[in-house]
């Protein structure tokens, strides 16, 4: 049985890459329903190009933002027009695998609410033997605690249950839409990885979320950011009452720490879930690793 799929792209300022992601989603194994493209306000090529391709293909359905929406706010606009039961979320300037959409729901288990595969960067040219990442390793299952820092669950790998969505939505302010899908996947079921690289992630000058940084700016933007989501895990439907006073715990320590620049209490806490908190991590001398991040979050300016 052939199970409908919306896939969701959301756009802005793409004209570069955005038509050849597009044609690596028409022609997948696996077919689909539609192509919604939610373009926020570009002020490139980007609409153009789209509205060519849905003339030539009416799985593709276009629509345009009057205004900017930003990121996250696009994406939970298009989530909340795919008409399928199941979704995948595409990227405009990735490229996927042919067979993305077939493997994954060939490996999919019914009573897990979101799945998501491997991914790689590249440059120029497609890889042709992709590796995966040797530092960290992704996570699955059914703990929020083991995301509670650190999600590996990118939202340009995924697939999901509309059922999901009821759970989800609306996504609170400032939360990155593909960390609050796996949270709440996770206090809902579960969250399913399938270790295969399906998702070629094309890295250029314009990726805002992959620009380089020096490490002191990046741990900065990091602790300012996370306090934001760990303010809304909490609230997340379906949670248990254990893992709300962890969240509310953690969330308490580290806006200690940003106010004063140092928490005692934070690097204690960190120390106590190391193994839940930093499982992203692959290390060979694990608590030593677990010891530096603790201290860095806790007393690192």
């Amino acid at each position: 049985m052939t199970l409908p799929i919306s896939v969701v792209l959301c756009s802005y300022n793409g004209a570069r890459f955005i038509e050849e992601q597009v044609q690596s989603v028409l022609s997948q194994t696996y077919p689909i329903l539609e192509l919604i493209v939610v373009d926020d306000a570009s002020a490139d090529d980007t609409c153009a190009i789209i509205e060519e391709l849905a003339r030539r293909d009416e799985r593709i359905r276009v629509y345009r933002n009057p205004h900017n929406l930003g990121f996250s706010a696009n994406f939970e606009k298009a989530l909340g027009l795919a008409k399928a039961e199941i979704i995948a979320i595409a990227d405009q300037d990735d490229y996927w695998h042919p067979q993305k959409l077939e493997r994954m729901l060939n490996q999919w288990r019914a009573d897990v609410p979101l799945i998501y595969c491997d991914s790689v960067r590249f440059t120029g040219q497609l890889p042709t033997n992709p590796v995966p990442n040797k530092k960290n390793r992704k996570l699955e299952g059914a703990d929020p605690k083991c995301i509670a820092i650190f999600n590996t669950a990118s939202g340009h790998a995924m697939l999901i249950r509309k059922s999901l969505l009821t759970l989800a939505l609306p996504i609170p302010t400032g939360i990155y839409y593909d960390w609050w899908l796996a949270m709440v996947a996770m206090c809902n079921g579960s969250v399913q990885f399938l270790p295969e690289i399906l998702v070629y992630q094309r890295a250029h000058d314009q990726n805002v979320t992959i620009q380089q940084l020096p490490e002191k700016e990046l741990r900065k933007r990091f602790r300012q950011m996370l306090v934001k989501h760990l303010d809304a895990f909490s609230t997340v439907k379906g949670m248990k009452q254990d893992d709300v006073l962890f969240f509310q715990q953690l969330e308490y320590y580290w806006k200690q720490s940003l106010a004063r620049g140092w928490s005692l209490g934070l690097f204690f806490f960190l120390l106590r879930y190391r193994n839940l908190l930093f499982a992203y991590k692959k290390r060979k001398l694990p608590f030593i690793s677990q010891l530096k991040h603790s201290f860095l979050f806790a007393f690192g300016q």
